[in-house]
């Protein structure tokens, strides 16, 4: 018989591990200090561009966390989505 199976414990699983991922990433600034390069270095171009990298290492850390968070999301209603239908399956084959 060919076709696929679904593990849904599984999905369920990785959808959490995921949101979680996404709720440790979002308390994480990994820009935090940078702007103290421009005290280390005054009138450097790292100084004057240090405040531009830790806004940009903080946006994509939250970018990050928002699309691992949409994932997350995406992942367990596929996991509804499975489950329902198998609860539909054994409903029609009187399980």
């Amino acid at each position: 018989m060919s076709g696929f199976e679904v593990q849904i414990g599984q999905l369920r699983n990785a959808a959490e591990a995921a949101g979680s991922a996404a709720d440790q990433a979002r308390v994480v600034v990994p820009g935090a200090g940078l702007e103290e390069i421009a005290t280390a270095l005054p009138g450097g171009v790292a100084a004057s561009r240090a405040p531009t990298l830790a806004s940009t290492f903080n946006e994509r850390a939250k970018g990050w966390a928002d699309e691992i968070d949409r994932w997350s999301t995406s992942v367990t209603s596929a996991a509804k989505a499975y489950s329902d239908s198998d609860d539909s399956a054994k409903l029609a084959f009187g399980k």
